[in-house]
């Protein structure tokens, strides 16, 4: 689904997924970082599902750019 998803709408929402977490250091779950890109996506006039915004967050953790751990939810992986 990932390869469905246009570049540059993909490089765009990657990117606000990292503002998020580089200004709030984490988020504790997957909905509440979802809901936060949902927002930011507003502001910026960028029509994206939360589906999609979900995939992108996946691909990211899979990708080794985001992480996930139990103790601090998602953090940006350095």
């Amino acid at each position: 689904m990932a390869s469905k998803i246009p570049l540059k709408l993909k490089d765009q929402i990657e990117r606000i997924i990292l503002k998020i977490l580089y200004e709030e250091k984490s988020v504790r779950t997957l909905k509440l970082l979802a809901e936060g890109v949902l927002e930011r996506t507003m502001i910026e006039r960028i029509t994206i599902s939360e589906k999609i915004i979900t995939t992108i967050i996946n691909h990211m953790n899979k990708n080794r750019k985001i992480q996930f751990t139990q103790k601090e939810g998602w953090k940006i992986r350095i």
